[in-house]
């Protein structure tokens, strides 16, 4: 005679998500890439001072951050205002394109 064991899961469900460096390959150019460019550039190199380069940067921290500009839980000015419009997908797809970038390094002059 079979039993039939039930579990139930009462805890949230978390979305598995595997940054792009993990899964391999490059990952596609960004459908709302155009919104950070000005910025910070399309390899994550900045040319601005004061932005921070964000090439090769963590993939996990930067959907951190960007949802966190979204929902206005990190205060970021013009962050908030490009990130408002992210959905999870455009958030995901920007951080593993910066993520797979070259990181960059300061110069050795220091300028």
């Amino acid at each position: 005679m079979a039993t039939s064991v039930w579990v139930s899961w009462t805890g949230p469900v978390f979305r598995r998500t595997t940054p792009a460096s993990a899964a391999g390959g490059t990952p596609e150019r960004p459908a709302k890439l155009g919104l950070c460019v000005a910025c910070h550039g399309v390899e994550g190199v900045s040319r601005i001072p004061g932005t921070p380069h964000i090439a090769g940067q963590d993939e996990i921290y930067l959907r951190k951050v960007l949802r966190e500009y979204r929902d206005n839980r990190r205060n970021g000015g013009a962050m908030n205002a490009a990130a408002g419009s992210l959905s999870q997908d455009d958030i995901d797809s920007l951080a593993a394109w910066y993520a797979a970038q070259r990181w960059v390094t300061a110069p050795e002059d220091g300028s």
